[in-house]
């Protein structure tokens, strides 16, 4: 669209809202001085419509499912999207979390301000996925923004757990768990800022991998804070997970993420065994605020089948991992309102692919955000009060401390060869109430992440699997690597999973 040239009174309003000193007589200059370049806007608008791409989306299929074929209210919107018959996904069905791009098929990211968009481009992810034959079955609902662990927090209403529908299923990838563990697919794209695909495969039982930052592309997808955005693999077992991640990993020379991402062989090690590997159980990741005795009672039952195995089991401390969860705040706070606020839904600075029709949209509606749910708000006023108070400092302080927590678990890795705790302290929890106040829908959002959200900004690969249920619910056990070694973590995990000790799939 052509931008209008500003008024006079623009001027001054501009002026004030930025601080600076422009006296009213001189601001017929400073108009004409802007307007004059504003021709060089359209110009650089008109080429880059040329340029784009013809969109993949013209004739795609998409439909709302009924609530009857949608119990869990899993699934945000139902396709059929298949490009070719062979390839290693050749007859699978992929779910797509809803934050990921589907051209020609809706993504409203859980909120009220996309509700209605389109995107005219797949992800990357997608592209490989249709790539090697699979079927995109649909999108999956997440939670509002992508900004809770629970799953209560969507615009269209909470996820409920296949395996007790009025509790949390985990989120934000909480469509993409449920369908999963409800058998309705195998296989599931989920994205991890704070643990979003690892707490939900927590709560769902299944198997759900956070790759090496950088490792799959995330272009295409929308962003929270560009230093930990992650997307990958939700499953049922450990080999399609690693299968999956083959598929979508590797550069795909657009993402800036992912400069110096290396790709490993993740299915060559799955029968290899646990004899002789070093696994480090982190002190500090049990009995944590709100941890349940019987998950950490559940998680040390894996780690001692671990050692029958054949694996070198051993307490490690990690005094810094306590620390985790404060130094992912301001990232986590700042970092989002800069994206979601002043960045219009995706954030600037860097060299990324930019779905302009989406960002767009976000500025146009981005009134909408009034309407959010409580967790979201209370996160952008947290942001705002701490911005005002110090700029962007205590977001740099929190980058600089993001390094000596990293250096502390690499450390440690060089004596392990993975690190492990539970992924959540505690069990699902029940869905809060349609009346809920903010103070119950923030503690649901929140009380899940202090284990896995420290991984998210140091960048190691982490994997949630599933070790047994308790009170009809499941635990989860989480395995950490070295930078780029999800090959290791898969040779542990299908270890583990190979024992049948970890959980039964739903009957039907």
């Amino acid at each position: 669209m052509s931008l209008p040239p500003p008024t006079k009174d623009d001027i001054l309003s501009l002026a004030a809202e930025l601080g600076l000193e422009v006296a009213e007589g001189d601001a017929e200059a400073y108009r004409e001085a802007i307007a004059g370049v504003l021709p060089a806007y359209d110009a650089m608008s008109a080429f880059a419509a040329e340029q784009a791409p013809p969109d993949p989306g013209a004739g795609r299929r998409h439909w709302l499912p009924t609530p009857t074929d949608n119990p869990l209210n899993a699934w945000a919107v139902r396709c059929a999207v298949r490009e070719r018959q062979d390839g290693r996904l050749a007859g699978r069905r992929v779910a797509i979390k809803d934050s990921v791009m589907v051209a020609g098929v809706p993504m409203a990211n859980g909120s009220n301000i996309l509700d209605g968009y389109v995107p005219r481009s797949d992800a990357t992810i997608v592209r490989r996925l249709l790539d090697e034959g699979a079927e995109i079955a649909g999108k999956t609902t997440c939670e509002y923004l992508c900004l809770s662990g629970g799953s209560h927090t969507s615009w269209t209403g909470p996820v409920g757990n296949p395996r007790k529908p009025d509790h949390t299923t985990g989120g934000s990838s909480s469509g993409s768990a449920a369908v999963v563990a409800a058998g309705e697919v195998d296989l599931a794209i989920g994205a991890d800022q704070a643990g979003s695909i690892r707490m939900p495969a927590s709560f769902s039982g299944i198997v759900g991998l956070k790759p090496t930052w950088g490792l799959v592309p995330y272009t295409g997808c929308a962003p929270i804070e560009s230093t930990f955005d992650h997307v990958g693999p939700m499953t049922a077992t450990v080999a399609d997970n690693a299968l999956l991640l083959d598929v979508i990993a590797g550069p795909d020379g657009i993402d800036p993420r992912q400069a110096g991402a290396v790709k490993g062989d993740y299915l060559g090690g799955l029968s290899a065994g646990v004899k002789g590997m070093r696994i480090g159980v982190v002190t500090e990741g049990f009995g944590i605020d709100g941890a349940e005795p019987d998950v950490d009672a559940g998680v040390r039952r894996a780690l001692d089948t671990l050692a029958r195995l054949g694996a070198e089991v051993t307490e490690i401390s990690l005094p810094l991992h306590a620390l985790g969860a404060a130094i992912w705040l301001p990232i986590g706070t700042e970092g989002l309102s800069h994206t979601l606020m002043e960045g219009t839904g995706f954030g600037v600075s860097r060299l990324d692919a930019y779905p302009t029709d989406l960002m767009q949209w976000y500025h146009d509606r981005r009134g909408g955000m009034a309407k959010a749910p409580a967790n979201v708000k209370t996160f952008l006023m947290l942001a705002r009060h701490v911005i005002r108070q110090a700029g962007y400092a205590k977001y740099g302080e929190a980058i600089n401390a993001a390094r000596s927590l990293r250096a502390a678990y690499d450390a440690a890795l060089k004596d392990c060869d993975l690190l492990a705790m539970p992924t959540t302290p505690m069990k699902a929890t029940p869905l809060p109430p349609a009346d809920a106040g903010p103070a119950e829908v923030i503690r649901r959002a929140t009380e899940m992440f202090a284990n896995t959200c420290p991984f998210d900004v140091t960048h190691h690969p982490a994997i949630s699997l599933p070790c047994g249920l308790s009170d009809g619910l499941p635990i989860g056990l989480m395995l950490v690597g070295r930078h780029f070694d999800e090959a290791t973590i898969y040779r542990a995990a299908a270890a583990y999973e190979g024992t049948g000790e970890g959980l039964a799939p739903l009957p039907g």
